[in-house]
């Protein structure tokens, strides 16, 4: 086979490899309706989490909401903060809502604490958002309008650009306490 008819054979399907992607990304899809941040089901997510002494945290097949595993989450009295940290590398724009299924096995309600960070320096309590719920005991759903994300002391809107931690713990469990998350995520609507 000619040289000359090789070349020309894959520079034509060079022109057209370029043509179509030039196309597809002229015609972007629609952005995703929801954005799984973690549903635990791959060990590499649990290096995304901020490990201390306090906690523990484990993939575990009970109360799983998406797929097999759930990320079981065991708090203990010897740590002033204990619970689930994660560091974030994407920003969270253009989505209305943070959710993430959280089973609560006690018997009574409890409290726990979230915050959410956009600066990656530990920003002061009154530079972060901060906020409590209370979890039944059984299946939750934590959920946040991202949309009325205020700084707890300036007031500053988040910017969901810049999304670098998310916090869920209990502040000086007076006993261990033990919650599984599963399929956290950012929705459109």
């Amino acid at each position: 086979m000619n040289i000359s008819l090789i070349r020309y054979g894959l520079g034509l399907s060079l022109a057209a490899m370029l043509t179509i992607g030039g196309a597809c990304s002229a015609d972007k899809p629609a952005a995703e309706p929801v954005k799984t941040l973690f549903d635990f089901e791959h060990a590499a997510e649990l290096d995304l989490l901020h490990w201390q002494c306090g906690s523990f945290m484990a993939q575990d097949k009970q109360h799983a909401t998406s797929g097999q595993y759930s990320l079981r989450v065991e708090m203990y009295p010897s740590t002033e903060y204990p619970g689930f940290k994660a560091g974030f590398t994407q920003g969270w724009q253009g989505y209305k809502k943070l959710l993430v299924d959280i089973y609560h096995p006690g018997l009574n309600e409890m409290a726990i604490a979230y915050r959410i960070d956009d600066r990656r320096d530990t920003p002061p309590y009154a530079d972060r958002v901060n906020g409590r719920i209370v979890l039944k005991p059984g299946a939750n759903i934590f959920a946040l309008d991202l949309e009325k994300l205020q700084t707890s002391g300036t007031g500053r809107r988040l910017d969901l650009k810049r999304i670098t931690g998310l916090y869920l713990f209990v502040h000086r469990p007076l006993q261990p306490v033990t919650l599984y998350l599963d399929n956290a995520r950012l929705v459109r609507q």
